[in-house]
């Protein structure tokens, strides 16, 4: 057994070096719209060298690697301000002291540099150099620019490049190229368009020379496009109206601003962090033939996601229910279809990542797309059962019934790859993920000894999914008339259940083990357990040692829940699921001690995620961050290749309201349920305007007095019965 699991650590490390390495990016400035996103450092350059993850990234490529900024060959080093928001950013740079072109020694602090970027599906930047010397001044602005064209799991150290060709940089009438022909046949293009045009063009570099009267103003504006041309396909003249365009953008941030002022509460940092969650979720949203989700993070997972976009879409359905519809959607239609070992697809199955750069078109990857998740399809189903209590749309369920009897049928005949009843995964891909539950890293889930588990691994928390699935589907069967699936789907969820009590259930540690795999329980303590609360599959009587086992010091950090203890052989304060805190892993056990009852602990951890998120820069939750204890660091710790934004994170704290406020709809009825709302002692009132549910309108305020909080139903329209429960 040893041996094996000796095998299974080689297997699983040589897996990781081609899944997961990637380096420090913990200081860029991120803009993004749709499918363009641009990661820089804060003073809005990308380095040449070690330049990480930091490039203009559309389709998985890296269209931008090198962006620098230099005046008479300084760089303007000291940042004054560096500022996003969302697609758009302002960063104010000053310089050094130097000699301009005439030989003048020009003091520091006097010559003041304005970089106003946008992004209406290009590049836009407005560059101004400004003079506050008390004379005039000749400067040299230089501009550089490089591009490598690589795939973004070359840039994660995944992959060896594909064998395509660089062609030379090109500068013809104010316009520079870099031009890239892909080994799959597909033409890459940078254009860059300047005004006014530079005085000297050489290779990538572009110098701008301008006299400055004392305060006196020059302008450059740089516009980057980059095209993704098929073999054969022609470059399209896309007769924009840009500001037009901007405008629209702006709109959509307009009605983010309108979506918080519905939900004002007492507290204005929580305001603040509320607005900068949702308007990042409203940055992270992608389009693929026509339908909208959210891409699950910046820059590695910049892309369409299995549990990600419907994590994320679930956090925010009662703020944004059009996105949970459309995220139904796109999945279903990239739903399994046949058995595909290279991807790990089987019918039914709900994928896990979907890519569309050089190396996918190649077939280098198999995320073409890649379906190694054995969360996603119960999560597919669970995001549909929520998106009809909230909006009442059954018509989409009728829409996608064929999708959702696939998903229930891939979960009973290929889910349980043992016979034991549970959902569990093996890898058959040879560019396989070697764990396929959220903790998908290559060491997430190991024994107390801390040995590494053995396929096939059936987690904790996904058999919860699945009884949450099945119990949630039965009733939408019931109102379609299929009353023997029902009764089926909730026979097979109680078995389940007692089955999950019996043998995951650590009678000497009174909690949960984190996995059952061939050669038994994984039985570490992990915050896996937390999350079966959220599925309500774990029994009462054991809920309450779970609930507050979670909170001991090797598990709760102070500022929210390790994934896994401190007491174990794993335990990593920066181990990517051994030891770190993931925000969205703590909202869903946010809402599990909800469910059950646990409010003092839920209000706790709420309390914890918010003053985390008080110290992020711009208030931004990270992907995650590091375990370390509270009571040492006065400040939460960075994980070094953090994405940030990352969708899930960003709808943690939405999510978390929710818990506390007790909010449960069920639109088919005309109810709305408040189940005993518990605001935490920084949060004394909170408004939630224009709540819809079905078609039926509602204000409710709570108000914290003392330890109780009271609800008031300020308005409502249409038919709608909201019942509280004290």
């Amino acid at each position: 057994m040893a041996t094996n699991r000796l095998r299974g650590i080689h297997e699983a490390w040589d897996i990781y070096k081609r899944h997961t390495q990637s380096i420090n990016i913990t200081d860029e400035l991120v803009i993004r719209e749709n499918d363009l996103t641009f990661v820089t450092l804060q003073n809005g350059e990308i380095p040449i060298l070690n330049n990480y993850g930091y490039g203009l990234y559309f389709n998985d490529c890296r269209y931008l690697s090198g962006y620098l900024l230099k005046v008479n060959g300084m760089p303007s080093t000291q940042i004054l301000s560096s500022d996003e928001r969302g697609f758009e950013s302002t960063v104010i740079m000053t310089n050094p002291e130097f000699k301009d072109c005439d030989g003048k020694l020009i003091a520091p602090e006097t010559i003041i540099i304005t970089r106003d970027t946008v992004i209406p599906g290009f590049i836009r930047e407005t560059i101004t150099v400004e003079n506050f010397n008390q004379f005039d001044v000749t400067l040299d602005l230089l501009l550089e620019f490089d591009s490598d064209f690589n795939d973004i799991f070359t840039i994660r150290g995944v992959n060896e490049p594909a064998d395509g060709v660089a062609l030379p940089i090109k500068y013809e009438a104010g316009k520079l190229y870099l031009s890239y022909k892909g080994q799959d046949g597909h033409w890459r293009n940078t254009r860059i368009e300047f005004d006014p045009a530079p005085t000297v063009s050489e290779g990538g570099s572009c110098t701008f020379r301008f006299s400055l009267k004392q305060n006196g103003a020059r302008v450059v504006r740089i516009n980057i496009f980059v095209e993704d041309l098929k073999p054969g396909q022609l470059p399209v003249k896309a007769d924009v109206d840009v500001e037009k365009l901007i405008n629209k953008i702006k709109r959509s941030y307009a009605v983010v601003k309108e979506c918080c002022n519905n939900i004002p509460t007492s507290n204005n940092i929580f305001n603040n962090i509320m607005e900068r969650s949702l308007a990042d979720l409203n940055m992270m949203r992608m389009t693929l033939d026509g339908f909208r989700y959210h891409s699950a993070g910046v820059p590695w997972y910049d892309a369409l996601f299995g549990r990600d976009s419907i994590i994320s879409a679930l956090q925010i359905l009662p703020f944004e229910p059009t996105v949970a519809k459309s995220t139904l959607l796109v999945h279903a239609k990239y739903q399994g279809s046949r058995p595909d070992e290279w991807r790990d697809e089987q019918p039914g199955k709900i994928l896990h990542e979907l890519r569309v750069g050089e190396l996918a078109n190649l077939g280098m990857i198999p995320q073409t797309p890649y379906y190694g998740s054995v969360d996603a399809t119960p999560l597919f189903l669970i995001l549909m059962a929520e998106y009809v209590d909230w909006t009442g749309d059954l018509r989409l369920f009728h829409d996608l019934i064929k999708n959702v009897d696939a998903a229930l049928e891939w979960i009973d005949n290929y889910g349980d790859l043992d016979g034991s009843g549970f959902t569990s995964y093996t890898s058959r891909s040879s560019k396989g993920l070697f764990n396929q539950g959220w903790k998908d890293s290559w060491d997430s889930v190991s024994h107390s000894d801390g040995s590494l588990a053995a396929h096939p691994i059936a987690l904790a928390e996904v058999q919860g999914y699945v009884y949450m699935a099945k119990r949630r589907i039965a009733r939408l069967y019931e109102l379609v008339d299929r009353h023997g699936d029902a009764s089926r789907l909730n026979d097979d969820a109680e078995i389940l259940r007692k089955k999950f009590n019996d043998r995951f259930w650590m009678n000497e540690k009174k909690y949960f083990a984190e996995a059952l795999d061939k050669d038994g329980r994984c039985e570490v303590i992990s915050s896996n357990a937390g999350q079966a609360l959220w599925s309500e599959i774990v029994d009462p009587e054991k809920a309450k040692d779970v609930a507050h086992r979670m909170f001991d010091e090797d598990m709760f950090t102070g500022w929210g829940i390790r994934t896994l203890s401190s007491a174990e052989r794993r335990y990593n304060p920066l181990g990517y699921h051994n030891g770190t805190v993931w925000p969205h892993d703590n909202s869903i056990i946010a809402m599990g001690l909800r469910k059950y009852g646990f409010l003092e602990e839920l209000s706790l951890l709420f309390t914890s995620m918010y003053e985390a998120s008080s110290i992020f820069s711009e208030y931004r939750l990270p992907e995650c961050f590091g375990g370390f204890p509270r009571s040492r660091y006065s400040i939460p710790v960075n994980y070094p290749v953090a994405c940030s934004p990352q969708a899930w994170s960003s709808g943690a704290l939405p999510y978390m309201l929710l818990a506390v406020l007790g909010i449960t709809p069920d639109a088919l009825t005309g109810r709305l349920m408040l189940d005993r709302p518990h605001l935490p002692p920084w949060l004394d009132r909170v408004r939630f305007k224009n709540i819809k549910v079905g078609e039926a309108l509602t204000d409710l305020e709570f108000r914290r007095i003392e330890n109780s909080t009271l609800v008031n139903v300020t308005k409502k329209q249409g038919s709608l019965n909201v019942l509280i429960e004290y």
